[in-house]
C-alpha cells in the first residue's frame, strides 16, 4: 500500500487480446500513480523510446556518468533511449531482441551492442527506467524482486525499486540521462507489480 511502503505503484497485467501489436504481451508499460493501479500500455514504446541518435553525445569535461553494469542477470546504466518514467516486463525474445535494437544498443559500449541471451521459455526480464533527466546525478536501482501476497491483492511478482538523485557540491554542466535497470528472473505468468521503496 501506497501509505506503507510505495510513493509510486505500477501494476502490469499479464493477458492480452489477439488485438496486442509490435510489442504487444511482451512489454507492458505504465507510468507512476499513487492512486488505484491507472492501467497505461504503450504496445510499441511509441511514447517512450526516442529516436536513436546518429552518434551518441559524449558528456562534458566535467561529467563523470555512473558505469554502465552488464553481467549475466542484469542491466543498469545511465543512458538509454526511454525518456519517460516507465516499468516493463519481457516474455518473448524478438520483442526483447527489437527493444534491445532500439532502446539499448545506441546508448551501450560496442561490446553490449548484442542483445543478452535469455532462455525466454524458463525466464523474463523485468525493467524499471526513471526517464530523462537534465543532469547526471539520478539513478535507478532495483532492490528486490519476489513473489509476495500484498493486502487486497492478488499474489503478485513484486519489484521493488528505488530512485536516486545524488547531491553535488559543485556546478554540474547539463547532460541528459536516461537511467534504466533491468533484471533478468525466473518466467512467471501472473502479474507483476512495480513499488518504489520509501525515501
Amino acid at each position: 500500500m501506497a501509505s506503507q511502503a510505495a510513493l509510486v505503484l505500477g501494476l502490469l497485467f499479464w493477458a492480452w487480446g489477439s488485438a496486442a501489436t509490435a510489442f504487444g504481451d511482451d512489454l507492458n508499460l505504465l507510468p507512476p500513480t499513487t492512486g488505484p493501479a491507472a492501467v497505461f500500455v504503450d504496445p510499441e514504446l511509441t511514447r517512450s523510446v526516442a529516436p536513436p541518435p546518429a552518434q551518441l553525445p559524449e558528456p562534458p569535461p566535467r561529467v563523470r556518468l555512473p558505469r554502465v553494469v552488464a553481467d549475466a542477470k542484469q542491466w543498469r546504466g545511465p543512458q538509454c533511449g526511454v525518456t519517460e518514467p516507465r516499468f516493463a516486463v519481457f516474455r518473448h525474445a524478438d520483442k526483447w531482441r527489437t527493444f534491445w535494437k532500439t532502446g539499448m544498443r545506441p546508448y551501450l559500449p560496442p561490446q553490449l551492442a548484442p542483445a543478452p541471451p535469455v532462455d525466454f521459455s524458463k525466464e523474463m526480464v523485468v525493467g524499471v527506467f526513471m526517464g530523462e533527466k537534465p543532469i547526471p546525478n539520478y539513478e535507478i536501482e532495483i532492490l528486490s524482486i519476489r513473489k509476495e501476497s500484498l493486502p487486497g491483492r492478488p499474489p503478485a511478482l513484486v519489484v521493488r525499486y528505488r530512485d536516486i538523485a545524488k547531491m553535488s557540491g559543485v556546478f554540474v554542466p547539463p547532460f541528459a540521462v536516461q537511467p534504466f535497470h533491468l533484471e533478468k528472473v525466473p518466467a512467471y505468468d501472473g502479474p507483476v507489480l512495480f513499488l518504489a521503496a520509501r525515501r
